[in-house]
């Protein structure tokens, strides 16, 4: 998160009691100064009354006008303050005040766009001009062009390397591309500067959080909340970090906080609906994540969040319709694809899984879980090469799994790779020297090899194993009295 600001003609200027005995009670000079009381007590109606009158009285110049538009851009009035900044411009050319004020307003008013063509105009008129640069940064940062925001907050603090705002500024561009450790450097400054920048807290408590730091986030989201005790972000923040802690009462207390200061914010119901739902509180995960919904009817994460609960309670025909609303909202959401496709398998819809799965795994989807399953359908259905690579994919993200080398290793022997599906079911029995599926897998491996004798030694020694301490497997286990037929039949 980064802060703004737009600061316009500076109003340093001595406050007058009383006429000196030159100045006429209805003068230009007594209106502007009357005008400058009222701006700097924060008066912007009575400043835009007085300095209109100043300038229907003759002194219609830059300064005014630049004045006049900064009260106007204070209470709101855009196209006002527009008009003001522009006849500044007119009046004087070279003011690279007014186009960095004018810009400001367009920011103001979202149009980026123009913002950085006036910003620019400033700088050009006056490439020292700090404030351009932190301001046109702000811009280029709205627009989501980070690199762009990130130089400008760079050439605001060479100019004036005091400033929190611009270290504060560019670490939250360097947090959206993904840099946390710079960005925790900038924070850092920020709050050399001013250890007293409950924004900086919290932007460094993200950045921590982001980095993998949960302990550290949390001591700078406590800063934060201290500094502020009505920051609702960052109790939601550090709620996020306490439930990455797993620390799920913590998480609810700070996520309930949350709720209190602003009663409104879908996110904050979501996230707390999901910390109730890790508790094993389900009956409040749904009630949570219903007022998200209800909340924010476009937050597919919820609908996401809200399926997962109805699936682990065995409702999966409610879970379908709560991921595919979540897909309705957001086509490239991968677990939606993946969790919707695990419910389709348990309703017994196989096509619709292997659809649902393929387009999980092709969205980046990783979760060992999904990649098990479509294995397991790619194999059914012939396709023992696909097979092969995602059963891969699961022994390499679970290495110590004999289950991911047991599937590897049938799916490498269905696609005749014998030898290599030996190595992966010798890998399975160092991992698991008791593992009866993998016995049986390697011992018709070596039957197709002709090794009758290693085959057989095999088939006992899985018989040996008793049935209640099989290796785990999404495979049918094979019984004892099917095991000694088999051996028979050798």
């Amino acid at each position: 998160m980064s802060s703004f600001k737009w600061v316009a003609v500076a109003l340093g200027i001595a406050i007058l009691l009383g006429h000196p005995p030159h100045v006429r009670a209805d003068s230009v000079e007594e209106r502007l100064e009357r005008a400058k009381i009222a701006q700097r007590a924060g008066d912007h109606s009575r400043a835009v009354e007085e300095y209109t009158r100043a300038i229907r009285l003759g002194g219609a110049n830059a300064d005014l006008y630049l004045r006049r538009g900064l009260s106007y851009e204070k209470l709101g009035n855009y196209g006002e303050a527009i008009n003001d900044y522009t006849r500044a411009a007119q009046l004087e050319p070279r003011s690279g005040i007014a186009y960095n004020n004018r810009g400001s307003v367009y920011y103001r008013q979202g149009d980026f766009d123009k913002a950085i063509g006036d910003l620019t105009k400033a700088i050009e008129l006056n490439p020292s001009h700090a404030l351009a640069y932190y301001n046109r940064g702000n811009a280029y940062q709205r627009k989501g062009d980070f690199d762009r925001a990130i130089a400008d907050f760079t050439r605001a603090i060479e100019i004036n390397p005091g400033d929190p705002d611009a270290y504060n500024n560019r670490g939250w561009a360097l947090l959206q591309k993904n840099n946390p450790e710079d960005s925790i450097g900038d924070f850092s400054r920020a709050l050399e500067l001013d250890p007293k920048y409950a924004l900086a807290y919290y932007n460094r408590g993200s950045a921590r959080l982001k980095s993998g730091d949960a302990a550290g986030s949390i001591v700078d989201l406590s800063k934060a909340i201290e500094l502020n005790p009505e920051y609702w972000l960052a109790y939601f923040q550090r709620g996020n970090a306490y439930f990455n802690k797993d620390q799920l009462e913590k998480a609810i207390d700070d996520y309930s906080h949350a709720v209190r200061i602003t009663p409104d914010h879908a996110d904050v119901y979501n996230n707390r609906g999901w910390a109730f739902f890790k508790k094993g509180n389900n009956v409040q995960a749904q009630r949570d994540i219903s007022k998200a919904i209800s909340l924010n009817p476009n937050l597919s994460r919820a609908y996401v969040n809200l399926g997962w609960v109805h699936k682990s309670i065995g409702e999966c025909p409610k879970a379908i319709t709560d991921f595919s609303r979540a897909l309705e909202l957001d086509g490239k959401t991968a677990a939606a694809y993946a969790y919707r496709g695990s419910c389709y398998l348990l309703t017994n819809q196989p096509d619709k899984a292997m659809s649902d799965l393929d387009q999980a795994v092709d969205l980046g989807f990783r979760e060992p879980e999904a990649l098990l399953q479509l294995g397991i359908l790619k194999e059914k259905t012939g396709d023992y090469d696909a097979a092969v690579k995602l059963f891969g994919t699961l022994v390499s993200l679970k290495p110590e799994d004999p289950a991911g080398h047991l599937n590897l290793g049938v799916a490498l022997g269905k696609s005749g790779r014998i030898a290599d599906a030996i190595g992966e079911f010798n890998k399975t029995l160092e991992l698991n020297p008791k593992y009866r599926e993998a016995l049986l897998y390697r011992a018709l491996a070596f039957e197709f090899l002709g090794e009758r004798d290693k085959a057989k030694s095999d088939l006992t020694a899985a018989l040996a194993v008793p049935e209640d301490k099989e290796g785990a497997s999404v495979r049918e286990p094979v019984k004892a009295s099917r095991l000694k037929d088999m051996l028979t039949a050798r």
